[in-house]
């Protein structure tokens, strides 16, 4: 049997397996500043209630970081703590450990170091872990302590990239817990995967499997002279996963137009598809678009998860004022409420959030909408289809026939649609939709663009919010100090500070672990909430410019989107360079 070095000792597991089993952990962590007393207090009645782990219980609710977790166990067991993300395995190690064993104990191997398999694992105290690498490992053992989201980063790019070069499989699913309606058995020659498919149905599962793990919106595979990149969106922003071979690009691209139900066979013109599956526990919809480009079709998978559900109006990330000014405007009986905004901004949970406010049993709601991204029980729910001449107009002319109190419609795009709008909005109906225009004054301009009369446009807008999004400052590694001169500068010529201002304080992105060095973790909007009254509704009448709506509409109370992103920037929440992405 091989020596395990450095392993756990029986007496340093029992302060995690006994009774009180936790209370050297929570010292170190109350130590170390990392928890407050309460909050352990807190963890350990629910762990007497539920039977988990102080660690996991604390980071669950969101009072501890991953990635100091491990590091406060590495300490503890006298173990080193190995960062993966800024370390990664070494590829040659893989063949030491089967796959699936590596998944199912948060195990990896990440390198040799004097004939020794340094091997990185996620719970250190884990006694049948170890007796298990006596058996499967012939050389000695140096263990290390990993967080688990990198680990779990690194088993994928790791061995799904060798599965690919291999001729056979024992089973190649094991672990993928991806399920999809599309049988393997349609993946022939045919469509291009060669006598063995299954490494290639095996990546594709792995990739939405990853993406879906890694918060992507989008997944984007584009060919290239010497093989296929895989981007993924994050946060708004695409970051490069992987470049796989040449020879894979055939099959990956027939494999996902087969699953998303497209014409393997078309090769010269743009297709779309769609499919739902479940990737573990879960439930994504998936919208697919394919793109003739030099080197063959380039894909792009939009990434809808059903799990999210519907977020609260509060959590939205209205400053005060002005949830107070949108709540006043969509709790009328009539009229009609704009979200504006370019493709991704957040429009649509914008909406779902207000519908869900709205959603009580005394009143009708009806959608028209492409494509149904929130299932909201208690309204009628509708989506368009364009092939059954079912549009955004003749669905909102079938919504007013079914007696509604509210209608919400996907999105304004042509005249017909916005007229019949507006006049169900004069007609007594609260109609709420998305238009896209720059900003909320200019909102006014763009319908009297499509062609509807400025009197329309004043009698049924009651309120139009525009927003962006911009990315949250990671909590774990943020940090602030005061703004240069040229920072300065730049703040004076924005107006969002006065020219007297000498100093201000701005937070800064840094990166860590928990963040994947960006910096950044997950996303917030940023709004400007436009409030019609009389004066903006005769500079409509008087077709007066969208920057003379603007000015009238700050002059009422209306906070600019870029004061709005400030006043974040202030709070910690971002930082001025997001500020100047999104919004210059």
């Amino acid at each position: 049997m091989t020596e395990l070095i450095a392993t756990p000792t029986e007496r340093q597991t029992s302060t995690e397996l006994g009774d009180g089993r936790h209370v050297s952990l929570g010292v170190q962590l109350i130590a170390a500043g990392l928890v407050t007393g309460e909050q352990v207090d807190a963890a350990l009645t629910e762990q007497r209630r539920t039977g988990k782990r102080l660690g996991e219980i604390l980071v669950a609710h969101g009072m501890l970081f991953e990635d100091d977790l491990a590091r406060t166990l590495a300490e503890i067991m006298g173990m080193a703590y190995r960062d993966l993300s800024l370390e990664p395995p070494d590829p040659t190690v893989l063949d030491y450990l089967p796959e699936a064993f590596c998944r199912r104990r948060g195990v990896l191997p990440v390198g040799l170091k004097n004939g020794a398999l340094i091997v990185a694992i996620t719970d250190p105290r884990d006694l049948q872990t170890f007796d298990d690498l006596r058996m499967l490992v012939t050389v000695p053992v140096i263990p290390v302590v990993a967080t688990p989201g990198p680990l779990r980063k690194a088993i994928e790019s790791g061995y799904y990239i060798r599965l690919l070069h291999e001729d056979d499989s024992d089973d190649p699913t094991t672990d993928v817990t991806l399920t999809t309606d599309i049988p393997d058995a349609e993946v022939s020659e045919e469509a291009g995967l060669g006598r063995n498919p299954e490494p290639v149905i095996v990546f594709v599962n792995r990739l939405l499997t990853r993406a879906a793990a890694e918060r992507a919106s989008d997944i984007h595979i584009e060919p290239t002279e010497d093989g296929l990149r895989i981007r993924f969106r994050v946060d708004g922003m695409l970051r490069d996963i992987m470049n796989a071979p040449a020879s894979l690009r055939l099959g990956v691209i027939s494999r996902i137009k087969i699953m998303t139900d497209m014409d393997i066979s078309e090769h010269r013109r743009p297709q779309d598809g769609r499919m739902s599956m479940t990737i573990g526990e879960l439930a994504v919809d998936i919208r697919a678009a394919s793109l003739p480009t030099i080197y063959g079709e380039a894909l792009v998978l939009r990434l809808l998860r059903r799990d999210q559900g519907l977020l609260d109006i509060d959590a939205l990330g209205f400053l005060p004022e002005s949830l107070r000014r949108y709540q006043q405007s969509f709790r009328k009986a009539w009229g009609m409420i704009l979200v504006t905004g370019p493709t991704g901004s957040g429009k649509s949970t914008t909406l779902y959030a207000t519908i869900s406010e709205l959603n009580v049993p005394t009143r009708n709601t009806v959608t028209v909408e492409d494509p149904i991204e929130y299932r909201v029980a208690g309204i009628k729910q509708t989506q368009v289809n364009q092939k059954a001449g079912y549009t955004f107009a003749t669905g909102l002319r079938a919504a007013l026939r079914a007696d509604p109190d509210i209608i919400l419609i996907g999105e304004i795009r042509d005249l017909e649609t916005a007229k019949t709008a507006t006049e169900a909005a004069l007609t007594g109906h609260l109609v709420l939709s998305t238009l896209h225009a720059n900003d909320a004054a200019s909102s006014t301009t763009r319908l009297m663009d499509m062609g509807l009369g400025p009197y329309l446009v004043t009698s049924a807008l009651e309120c139009v919010v525009a927003q962006r999004l911009v990315r949250r400052l990671c909590g774990r590694c943020k940090s602030s100090d005061m703004a240069s001169p040229e920072e300065l500068l730049e703040l004076q010529s924005m107006a969002l500070i006065d020219a007297a201002t000498t100093e201000t304080r701005l937070h800064r992105a840094n990166g860590c672990e928990q963040c994947g060095q960006s910096g950044y973790l997950g996303r917030l909007a940023v709004h400007e909430v436009l409030v019609m009254n009389d004066e903006l509704r005769t500079l409509v009448l008087q077709r007066a410019p969208a920057e003379a709506v603007a000015k009238a509409a700050i002059t009422s109370g209306m906070q600019t989107l870029r004061q709005d992103a400030f006043t974040k920037v202030q709070d910690g929440e971002t930082t001025f360079d997001e500020l100047k992405r999104v919004l210059i």
